[in-house]
């Protein structure tokens, strides 16, 4: 691993030198976000960095584009395009890309189901009501993310709300002072152990509805499946196509009411971590290689 400073176009004799002494068979480039006309550029700054070396580009979220810009994707696009919801991939094909579906991993080591006596010792940690029923979320705070729709949970009787805020994005601060005024416990400092807070939740809430509010698979929802949480979100992203309703992981369409749904997810059984026992880190990076193997490598 080395860090460079290089400019926006990647254009660097150093990067070019380190490229070329590694001599690759493929490179696989991860943007900020997503596939701009810019990352498609680099992408080929990269291909010609590693003397033709096959490229692929890896996008986290779909992308609207210009009139000029849909000319463009498909003329600048690498040899491959790794999406990880079938309406990017399918999205991008229209464009003139080759896709393919890469879903991002969790770390199952990391994120485990809590043991008996955890729950309470961790409440008590984070000043969190013992005997609540404490449903959390963990994210940008941002309105985008349908944060709001927190404040009817908080209004019900046993109920206890936790955000967990994210520091690496600009907080919406009238939000975070209503939230607050609620009751909601907001913890707006880094957490290094970000996993004790899902083991001293017992549901999970991802309501984001719009398509920029996340990534295409968030991977909270998938650190709260690893600890077998109970997880209640919008059908947003790549998630359906990933998993189905059933095992403690129910789809909220913005119609039932929010309460009644976690209800619902409380009174069924979950076996959530099931569902994410196959989404390993390694198994991510041999699904890439695959992909990568498939092609003209």
């Amino acid at each position: 691993i080395a860090n460079i400073n290089v400019n926006r176009l990647l254009l660097d004799a150093r990067l070019q030198a380190m490229i070329r002494r590694f001599r690759p068979q493929a490179i696989v480039y991860v943007p900020t976000a997503c596939a701009t006309v810019f990352s498609m550029l680099r992408a080929l700054v990269l291909r010609w960095h590693g003397r033709g070396a096959p490229a692929a580009l890896v996008t986290l979220q779909p992308r609207r584009y210009s009139a000029l810009g849909r000319g463009l994707v498909g003329r600048l696009a690498p040899e491959w395009v790794l999406a990880q919801s079938a309406r990017t991939a399918l999205a991008l094909e229209r464009l003139g890309c080759r896709t393919s579906l890469l879903p991002p991993a969790v770390d199952l080591q990391r994120y485990q189901p809590a043991t008996p006596g955890t729950k309470a010792a961790l409440r008590r940690k984070y000043r969190v009501p013992s005997e609540a029923t404490v449903v959390t979320h963990v994210g940008h705070l941002k309105g985008k993310r349908n944060l709001s729709q927190l404040l009817e949970l908080q209004a019900q009787a046993g109920y206890h709300t936790v955000i967990v805020a994210s520091t690496s994005t600009e907080h919406d601060v009238m939000l975070k002072r209503a939230l607050r005024n609620a009751g909601v416990t907001v913890i707006d400092r880094y957490v290094p152990n970000i996993e004790e807070v899902y083991c001293l939740s017992d549901v999970y809430l991802f309501l984001a509805v719009e398509d920029t509010a996340a990534i295409d698979v968030p991977l909270s929802v998938l650190e709260a499946m690893a600890c077998n949480l109970r997880v209640v979100c919008t059908p947003f992203g790549g998630l359906p196509d990933l998993f189905e309703a059933g095992e403690g992981l129910l789809y909220w369409n913005g119609q039932a009411k929010l309460p009644d749904l976690v209800e619902l997810a409380l009174s069924a059984p979950c076996a959530t971590r099931a569902l994410v026992e196959n989404r390993t880190w390694s198994a991510a990076a041999e699904s890439l290689v695959q992909s990568l193997e498939s092609g003209a490598v």
